[in-house]
């Protein structure tokens, strides 16, 4: 990503896959085989010398796929000040680090992974409140915690006094 660089597969199955440069005259090419059932492909043979200008390469990364970005945002996701990091924060950070172009849709994506990644789901989130409760008690002498539930077992609400 940093060199702005992009590749295309162009032949892919369960033992074998071969990249080429989207560029068609590039000389860029990496064949890798995976032996037996491994869950990784060992690179068999490479050409890491690409020939084909920068300048032709278009800008909005195909290969800086959202789960590739959330591994760059996980590690930030409050920013120092605080607040958490943005969409816009994140397009912005992706320019000045590997001077590639991404949409709003991609980063929005990236984002939510990442916090699914920090934050577990909803469902989980939702399993420690009692837990949350009671320790808040246990610190807070005198503190009353109530967690309502509907007849349906969904959330309703959760009080502290």
């Amino acid at each position: 990503m940093r060199e702005n660089f992009k590749w295309k597969v162009k032949k892919s199955n369960k033992t074998t896959l071969h990249l080429v440069c989207i560029i068609d005259k590039c000389t860029w090419k990496l064949k890798a085989v995976r032996r037996d059932e491994r869950t990784y492909f060992q690179v068999r043979s490479s050409i890491n010398q690409y020939s084909c200008p920068l300048k032709e390469i278009h800008h909005r990364h195909r290969q800086a796929s959202a789960v590739i970005i959330r591994e760059f945002i996980a590690p930030r996701l409050q920013q120092q000040d605080g607040r958490f990091i943005r969409p816009k924060d994140i397009i912005t950070d992706m320019k000045t680090m590997f001077d590639i172009q991404i949409m709003y849709s991609k980063t929005h994506q990236a984002l939510h992974y990442a916090l699914s990644l920090t934050y577990e789901t909803h469902e989980e989130t939702f399993q420690l409140l009692s837990s949350f409760g009671y320790v808040l008690e246990q610190q807070n002498p005198g503190t009353i915690t109530d967690l309502q539930c509907a007849e349906d077992g969904k959330f309703l609400y959760f009080s502290c006094r």
